[in-house]
This record gives C-alpha cells, sequence and structure tokens, in this order.
C-alpha cells in the first residue's frame, strides 16, 4: 500500500545522539553551571536530588494526567533544583533567583538546559540519509510529521541547529504534551487533529515497543529503523504482536531510511 502519511520518531531515527548524564565528572560540570547562579550543591548531592525531583514529579503527573507514561517539563525540575538548593545565595549573576519574574525564570531554564544537553552529549548528529528521505518524502506530496519523547527545552534547539523543522508539518514533543510512547493518547491526539486515516498512516521509529506496538496499538503500521541492534528473535517476536492489530507492519531490514516505500 502507498501511504500518505508518514510519522517520525526523532531520536536514534533520524538523529544519531548519544548522552550520559550518569557519571559524576559530568556532575561536576553541571555543579559549577548551577553555583554561578547561585545554588551550591556537591556533584554527587545534585544527581541525586535531580533523580528524586523527577521521579517526584512524574508521580505527580501520572496520577493528574491518567497515564502510566507520564513526561515531565525538565525545565521545570530544574528550577525546582535551584530554588531547593542546599545554600542558595543572592549574588548569582542574574541575582538573586527568588526575586525573578516568570519572563526571567523562563529564560534561565532555556539558558540553563542548553548547557546541561550539550555537556551530556558525547555523539550527536544527523544519518547520512535522513535530510535525503525526507525531502523525497516531501517531493511526493506526502505528509510528513514528528512524534517524540522528548524535552522541547534540548529538542526544538537541537532541531533548529541541524535544520530539521522545515520537512516536518507538525511536530508533536512528549514534554510539550505531558505524556510519552507508548501512550497511545500521545500518537492519537496527532491523528486526531491533523484528521489522519490510521490505514493511510505509518510510524518510522527505531523501538519496538514505544514506536512498533504503540503504533499497531492505533491501528498504524510501522517501519522499524534497527539503529538500536535488535536481534532478529526479537525483531520477530515483536513483529508477530504488532500484526495482529497492524498486519503490515515491516522491518527496514537494510537499516537506511532511505529504503523507505
Amino acid at each position: 500500500m502507498e501511504y500518505r502519511n508518514y510519522i517520525f520518531d526523532l531520536y536514534a531515527t533520524l538523529i544519531d545522539i548519544h548522552t550520559n548524564q550518569k557519571p559524576l565528572p559530568f556532575w561536576r560540570k553541571v555543579s559549577a553551571v548551577m553555583n554561578a547562579y547561585g545554588a551550591v550543591y556537591e556533584p554527587a548531592e545534585m544527581r541525586k536530588k535531580y533523580r528524586e525531583v523527577i521521579k517526584e514529579e512524574e508521580r505527580a503527573l501520572a496520577e493528574a494526567c491518567g497515564t502510566e507514561f507520564p513526561e515531565v517539563d525538565i525545565g521545570k525540575v530544574f528550577l525546582r533544583l535551584l530554588l531547593e538548593a542546599p545554600i542558595l545565595r543572592k549574588d548569582g549573576i542574574w541575582g538573586d533567583p527568588r526575586t525573578w519574574d516568570g519572563e526571567t525564570a523562563g529564560r534561565w531554564c532555556s539558558s540553563f538546559a542548553e548547557s546541561f544537553r550539550i555537556m551530556s552529549r558525547i555523539r550527536f548528529a544527523l544519518y547520512p540519509d535522513t535530510i535525503g528521505t525526507l525531502v523525497r518524502l516531501r517531493d511526493e506530496g506526502k505528509h510528513v510529521y514528528l512524534l517524540s519523547n522528548a524535552q522541547s527545552l534540548f529538542t526544538r534547539p537541537e532541531m533548529e541547529e541541524l535544520g530539521l523543522f522545515p520537512y516536518f508539518e507538525d511536530v508533536f514533543i512528549s514534554s510539550e504534551h505531558r505524556m510519552r510512547k507508548p501512550e497511545v493518547r500521545f500518537m492519537e491526539e496527532m491523528l486526531e487533529k491533523h484528521g489522519l486515516d490510521p490505514k493511510e498512516t505509518v510510524m518510522v521509529g527505531n523501538d519496538m515497543k514505544s514506536d512498533i506496538a504503540m503504533a499497531a496499538r492505533c491501528g498504524v503500521n510501522a517501519f522499524l529503523v534497527n539503529h538500536d541492534g535488535y536481534s532478529k528473535e526479537e525483531i520477530r517476536d515483536g513483529f508477530e504482536r504488532a500484526r495482529a492489530e497492524a498486519p503490515r507492519s515491516v522491518i527496514l531490514e537494510s537499516g537506511f531510511l532511505k529504503d523507505l516505500k
């Protein structure tokens, strides 16, 4: 079947990326940046606090939204880290954070998020066939969308840097919708907003659960771009389950986006 609508995942599908937020040297850098804004942390202490705040925010959001797969706004997490620091000075480079208005706090979140993300990145580049594939689909008159598990404060600057926005008719980022894949409502919101017929739509992603299985539950077929190195057995089992609801789901065995049909 010829598809009219293509919904892409982003990371490990269109963008080759690897980040690492676990090592203590990373948190030494992050705590040094935070210190410049007046919040004093020991690196290990900040790493622990970061994880605790994310869990707290996820629990609250899961209850509020009625989802098993909440996606918090990382800016809110960073702002809590700042304001709940063990020592919060008044002489940070932007003055006392407790006196900031909403606009100032928003600008700080964006600035801090950019530093945090760049320091965490080990690898970051488009796959060689990303742009060519998107251009071809656009030239063929296809409708192209993005549905990504991602943080807006990280992802929108990265997409801008890589020049990706012009290729998509709409961009759905999980932190802006407060839920993430494989929550089916996340995809259903996109299908409903644009009036997309599931039978004419295909999901393109790298994750068997978050992309392939979720799409199948929405009645949408899928292409798996196997950038994550699934074994043949894992792929076979995953697609057997997916095909019960979306029988035309297929794997791109070559692993290249350019082989999309």
